[in-house]
This record gives C-alpha cells, structure tokens and sequence, in this order.
C-alpha cells in the first residue's frame, strides 16, 4: 500500500487565505485599494511573483477587480463571485452557515429538487421507485440513530431525487453544500423531528409513484418554507 507525501500549505495559498479572510471578515471593504504588489510582498516578507499570482487568482475567485493602471481593488463578491467564491465563504464560515446564507443555501434547494420531483414524477421506472424506497428504509432504520446519522440518510434520499431526474451536475452541487454544512442539516433534523421527516419522505415517495408531481412540490416547499420561517424567528430573537 502507498500513501502519498503530506505537503503543507505553499507561500502562495498562505497569501491567498489571508487576503480572503480579510475581505470575508470585512476587514477590508469592497472599494478598498490594496497596496502595490512590491509593498504587499515588503509587509509580508514573500516574494512579488507570488503576490502577482495570487492577485490574479483572487481576481478570478470574484474578490478582487485589477484595474490597468489604476491599481487593485476588493470587489463586491456577491456581485463579481463564482463558485470558488462561494466554497471560500463555506470554509470562512465553519459548518454551520449564517441565517442569510443558510436560506440562500435553502431556496437553491428549491430550485433544484422542484424539477427534479417534476420530472421524476411523470416519468420514473420501476428501479427508480425502488432505489427510492429502500433509502426510505434506510432513513427508516436511522429514526433510532442521532441526528448526524439521520442526516446523512435524509440527505442521500433527497440527492437521489435530483440524480434520478437525469440532472448530472444538480447532484454535485447538494454534494458541494452538504460537505461544507452537515450541520445545518443536523440542525432541521433537530428541529423537525425524525419520525416528521420520515412521514414527510414516504408521502413524497407515493406521490411520485402516482405521478402527482404537484403535491410532491407543495409537501417539499411547505417544509422548506417553515424551516426559513424558524431561522428567521431565531435570527431575531438573538438580534
């Protein structure tokens, strides 16, 4: 068996953490000029080859604008991002999202798994219903686990919708979220309640054997849509 050589992080990524986590902090602002290349490379102690580079990678990842002549300035990610922005903000972040991005995160589930229960719904075979139904077994089995285990089982249901639709990148984008914010989902485990959950999956599950996509839609966007309500309700109970 081989294992590979564990490296530590380069100069160059050391560099790029750093000017992310201040824009993300807002420690700096979107607007603000950073300083030339040679005094960012001074104040560090690195090279300016490295910082040019990574001034051009953070350029890329929506973070800063590099303007000819004029100078470097942090940008508005929120405007100017992608999804390396995005995956930075997770990682700034921790597992658990704040309020606005957890219902940011909740509402692109909408977008994702209301066409997918559309498609699935009115056109499914008999090995799709029955890859369906035995994760409902598993989430069944997982009533009697944590809330991290029933999760995960909640989760690979839920990815399955969206795989079995045909959509081949949906999928990654649920894993992409789901790595980065396994808390969250323990949280609405926590909050709804395991049997709730699973009585809501088995009805979706006969709904799209019926072919009664509509229902399914509704019975998803209701608990979606209660969920955001709680968050919110907690946001500014804390506030």
């Amino acid at each position: 068996m081989a294992f590979k050589k564990i490296d530590a992080p380069s100069i160059k990524e050391l560099f790029l953490s750093q000017i992310e986590e201040q824009i993300l902090s807002g420690e700096l602002k979107p607007g603000d000029r950073l300083p030339s290349e040679r005094d960012l490379a001074d104040a560090m102690g690195i090279s300016k080859t490295i910082v040019h580079e990574g001034i051009r990678d953070l350029a890329r990842r929506g973070f800063l604008n590099v303007e000819s002549r004029k100078g470097v300035y942090v940008a508005d990610y929120t405007t100017t991002g992608n999804m390396d922005t995005l995956f930075a903000i997770i990682r700034y972040r921790g597992d658990m999202p704040d309020t606005k991005m957890l219902i940011s995160l909740l509402d692109t589930r909408i977008y994702l798994e209301c066409p997918a229960l559309t498609i699935l719904a009115k056109k499914h075979t008999a090995e799709d219903i029955a890859k369906l139904e035995a994760l409902l077994a598993d989430v069944h089995i997982a009533i009697s686990s944590d809330a991290v285990t029933f999760a995960n089982a909640l989760f690979l249901y839920r990815r399955t919708i969206v795989s079995l639709s045909g959509n081949c990148i949906s999928p990654l984008i649920m894993n992409a979220f789901f790595t980065s914010s396994i808390s969250a989902w323990t949280y609405y485990v926590e909050y709804t309640g395991q049997q709730t959950i699973y009585d809501t999956l088995e009805q979706t599950t006969e709904y799209i054997k019926a072919g009664d996509s509509e229902s399914a839609i509704r019975l998803f966007q209701e608990c979606i849509e209660r969920y955001k309500r709680h968050l919110s309700e907690s946001a500014r109970n804390l506030s």
